[in-house]
């Protein structure tokens, strides 16, 4: 049977969207391959408060700012996973104080100068307790609670090392493309978790 010429175009086209469907078939159903970690060095500062066992293989960090409701509602599962896995995991802490956030550099600030005296977990589980107390005298009243030398704490948190060790996380953390806090990376590879639940899952998942 000879074709027309408009038979011809049609059967063009036909063949045309037959094959653009089965490649876009192939496209959607070939696997993506996982992501490439990043180095350790990349996410991990020598001078980052971490608590662990440094030498664990699986080790989680974060970027956090203590202003930030959803990095204190994933708090207590980051303490459970710290306190289930002395030995099998190490816990980074990475500062990301975000602009809008009035008072997370300070409070950031005020969690660095607690630190150089040890207390830095500590402060930083008091500034999430009283989240919704941030504030510029709110600083003071945490160092005396938690028994700081205040002579010490208050010229800390005038320390511009303390505030470039703060600056470079946050820039870290932009050039890392990171959305917004809390943000995960387990192993070198950034997690998309909605619940504190699924950070837990994903842990014990590397870990068992």
């Amino acid at each position: 049977m000879k074709l027309t010429g408009e038979s011809k175009v049609l059967l063009g086209i036909l063949a045309a969207t037959v094959a653009i469907i089965g490649a876009a078939v192939f496209l959607f159903n070939k696997p993506t391959p996982p992501p490439t970690p990043l180095a350790r060095e990349e996410l991990v500062a020598p001078d980052s408060f971490s608590i662990g066992n440094a030498s664990a293989s699986a080790y989680l960090v974060e970027f956090s700012d203590f202003q930030c409701p959803a990095c204190r509602a994933f708090a207590p599962a980051v303490d459970e996973l710290v306190t289930k896995y002395p030995d099998k995991l190490l816990f980074v802490y990475r500062h990301f104080p975000l602009a809008k956030h009035e008072f997370a550099k300070p409070a950031a600030m005020a969690a660095e100068a607690a630190g150089q005296q040890g207390k830095f977990w500590e402060m930083g589980k008091l500034l999430f307790e009283n989240q919704d107390k941030l504030s510029g005298s709110l600083w003071a009243n945490l160092a005396d609670e938690l028994k700081l030398d205040r002579t010490k704490f208050d010229a800390a948190m005038k320390s511009e090392t303390l505030k470039a060790k703060i600056d470079r996380d946050e820039i870290a953390a932009i050039r890392l493309g990171l959305p917004g806090t809390p943000s995960f990376f387990l192993n070198g590879v950034r997690l998309t978790v909605a619940s504190p639940g699924e950070l837990k899952a994903a842990v014990e998942n590397i870990i068992k």
